[in-house]
């Protein structure tokens, strides 16, 4: 039979020391260690309990004297409150313009009279009336009033423009030439004064003039179908058949057809 060597440390002092360190090591793992599902099931420990919480009573949480609770508004409370305040009445321009999209001209003349008894020298309101005195073919009393706009302001733009349509329209192109041309050159970027003017001259044979007017109211705004077809007109007359007819299909196209 042989006998096993006792390793070297196996003394009754390192054993003794060994056996301090291992129970000094169980000691902190019994006291720090979590138990793992293997270890539980390992050990037969019973499984840890789950517990539910049940909500809390509203009666614990809100204050003794009910301060928290906020009731709902009857309806007797919300019909005591303020009502909303009505929208403003429409300006006279506005009322106007609503009567005649609905054909009735008249009706906005009664609103702009109304008006313009209060303030008679209202520009707004003047052009205004001119404009649906225009529409009903009442040319002198749309020119009245126009003029009394140029009469207070010699310089007011939408005016002189408005008296220049108003005898284009009546044929008299000669008289509309140097009201289109004061509009133009106190308003530059006016694209409709040149397009009027363009108009006017061209009327009256002045070919050249027509053809710039007609130009710069296309550069101003290159797609107004009105200045387009007038610029094609006056290049036909030109003599500028393949121009004209450019002209001609970039009208179409920005009317849409």
């Amino acid at each position: 039979m042989i006998r096993k060597r006792a390793p070297r440390w196996q003394s009754a002092a390192d054993r003794a020391q060994v056996a301090a360190e291992l129970m000094e090591e169980a000691e902190s793992l019994t006291a720090s260690g979590i138990a793992t599902p293997a270890e539980v099931k390992r050990s037969k420990l019973p499984p840890p309990l789950r517990i539910d919480f049940a909500p809390v009573p509203a009666a614990l949480t809100e204050p003794p004297d009910g301060s928290a609770a906020v009731a709902a508004p009857s309806a007797s409370s919300a019909s005591s409150l303020p009502a909303e305040p009505a929208p403003p009445p429409p300006s006279p321009q506005v009322a106007a313009r609503e009567a005649a999209a609905r054909g009735d001209r008249d009706g906005a003349l009664a609103v702009l009279d109304a008006a313009l008894a209060a303030a008679p020298d209202d520009p707004l309101l003047l052009l205004e009336r001119a404009a649906v005195h225009s529409a009903s073919g009442r040319y002198g009393a749309a020119r009245q009033d126009l003029e009394r706009v140029l009469r207070a302001d010699p310089a007011h733009v939408e005016a002189l423009v408005g008296i220049g349509v108003l005898l284009s329209r009546r044929g008299l192109w000669m008289e509309a030439v140097p009201h289109l041309r004061r509009a133009v050159a106190l308003q530059p970027g006016y694209a409709g004064a040149w397009c009027q003017l363009g108009e006017s001259l061209n009327r009256l044979d002045h070919l050249g003039e027509a053809c710039a007017a007609y130009e710069r109211a296309v550069e101003l705004e290159p797609r107004n179908p009105r200045a387009l077809y007038g610029l094609g007109i006056v290049l036909d007359r030109l003599k500028r058949p393949e121009d004209a007819t450019h002209m001609y299909r970039r009208s179409r196209e920005a009317a849409g057809r």
